[in-house]
């Protein structure tokens, strides 16, 4: 699918499209949901998301302590250890978003309400366009708890609730929030869940 700033909107960063997204090997499109880029504002460009992808996956760029965030996730979804080489191979079959859709100036700085709020429309966008079937959104209380209210509530899997944005060709995308991979998150823990949902 092809991805630029003129398609949306509202959106200001654009998501990461894997190249194999349309054909991953669950059978099924899925949207990973992160939260923010941090950065100064000066420094936002609408492929942000894309430019930090590439970045990891650079063997001539330094590894950084935020990588662990993306590997860990990685591990979750493929159910084996990945490390920041070999996870590329898994992000090439999703697309990642981050919510927010304006800098926030550091890790420890959580998003206003306001931002949260402002950022619903860009998501329902991003949706529309891409037609996930499913969304794991990093995060209960910082994501999943500010995605707009409309849709309903979809079956639990795993114990864990799930929502359900219904598009307008009639498509049904479910969101399943999971921790977020830079707490104390186990991979081998949520690859269960995680796989259920992809397995529904």
């Amino acid at each position: 699918m092809e991805n630029n700033s003129e398609m949306f909107r509202e959106v200001k960063f654009l998501p990461r499209v894997g190249k194999l997204y349309d054909y991953s090997r669950w059978g099924k499109r899925v949207m990973v949901l992160g939260e923010s880029h941090y950065c100064d504002p000066a420094d936002a460009t609408p492929d942000m998301t894309q430019v930090i992808f590439e970045w990891m996956f650079n063997p001539s760029a330094k590894t950084e302590r935020w990588m662990n965030t993306f590997t860990k996730f990685a591990s979750a979804l493929s159910g084996q250890r990945e490390d920041r080489f070999s996870s590329e191979a898994v992000w090439d079959e999703v697309l990642f978003y981050n919510f927010i859709q304006e800098p926030i100036s550091g890790p420890r700085q959580a998003p206003t309400e306001e931002q949260r709020i402002a950022a619903q429309g860009a998501f329902l966008e991003v949706i529309e366009h891409y037609r996930p079937d499913l969304v794991l959104a990093w995060s209960h209380s910082r994501v999943y708890d500010y995605l707009p209210n409309v849709g309903h509530q979809g079956a639990d899997c795993c114990g864990v609730e799930t929502w359900i944005y219904p598009l307008s060709d009639g498509h049904e995308v479910r969101v399943l929030p999971v921790q977020h991979p830079a707490s104390a998150f186990s991979p081998s823990k949520w690859h269960p869940t995680i796989s259920a949902a992809l397995e529904d």
